[in-house]
C-alpha cells in the first residue's frame, strides 16, 4: 500500500523490537524454571497471562513485516488487520474472563487494566483502523502505527511485571529459612 512507504523504517524498528521482546520473554520464563508452584496453576497463569504477551509481540511482529510488504493492495491489508484485531478484542475478552473465573484471588487493577482493558481497546483501533484502511481514510496509516506501538507497550509492560514476580517469587520460594508455602507476590501493586 503507497500510504505505508513513508513508514517503513518505524515497521522495521518495531519489528525488530517485537523480534528481540519475544527472544527475551523465553529468558524470562527461564528464571521460573525452580519456582514450587502447582501445575495446574502454572498452566492457567501461561495461558492467563504469558500466552497474550507472546501474541501481542507476534502480532507487532506480523503487522511490521505487513508495514514493509511492497505488494499488498488496501483489500488485503485491511482484511488482515480486521482479522488482528478481532482477534485481539476476543483474545482480551477471554483474559478477562480467566481472570473473573479461575484467577480470582490474584487480581487487581494493574492486571485487569494491563491485560484486559488495553488489549481490547488495541483491538478495537485496529477494527477502526482496518474500516479506514478499506475506505482509504487518510489516517488509517497513523492508526495502525498507534495500534501497533499500543500492542508493543502493553506486551513490555507485562513482560517486566511477569519478570520481576518470577524473581521475587524465586527468591521468596528459595529462602531455606522458610518453612512453609511462599507468600503471593503481586508485582503489579509494586508499580501503583
Amino acid at each position: 500500500m503507497p500510504a505505508l512507504r513513508d513508514w517503513q523504517n518505524f515497521y522495521l524498528l518495531t519489528g525488530t523490537a517485537a523480534a528481540t521482546l519475544i527472544g527475551l520473554l523465553f529468558v524470562a520464563l527461564s528464571i521460573s524454571v525452580g519456582v514450587n508452584l502447582a501445575m495446574r496453576r502454572i498452566t492457567n497463569a501461561i495461558d492467563t497471562f504469558v500466552t497474550p504477551i507472546l501474541l501481542s509481540y507476534g502480532q507487532v511482529f506480523f503487522l511490521s513485516c505487513l508495514g514493509i510488504i511492497p505488494f499488498q493492495g488496501a483489500l488485503v491489508l485491511g482484511g488482515i488487520v480486521l482479522a488482528l484485531g478481532s482477534a485481539n478484542s476476543v483474545l482480551a475478552l477471554w483474559v478477562a474472563w480467566r481472570m473473573l473465573v479461575l484467577h480470582r484471588d490474584e487480581r487487581d487493577r494493574g492486571h485487569w487494566v494491563w491485560h484486559a482493558l488495553l488489549p481490547f481497546l488495541a483491538g478495537i483501533l485496529l477494527v477502526g483502523t482496518a474500516l479506514g484502511i478499506l475506505n482509504g481514510n487518510s489516517l488509517a496509516p497513523a492508526g495502525l502505527a498507534i495500534a501497533d506501538l499500543a500492542c508493543l507497550v502493553v506486551g513490555m509492560r507485562n513482560s517486566w511485571t511477569l519478570t520481576i514476580w518470577l524473581i521475587l517469587y524465586r527468591t521468596q520460594g528459595s529462602d531455606a529459612s522458610a518453612e512453609k508455602q511462599p507468600e503471593q507476590i503481586d508485582a503489579a501493586s509494586l508499580f501503583e
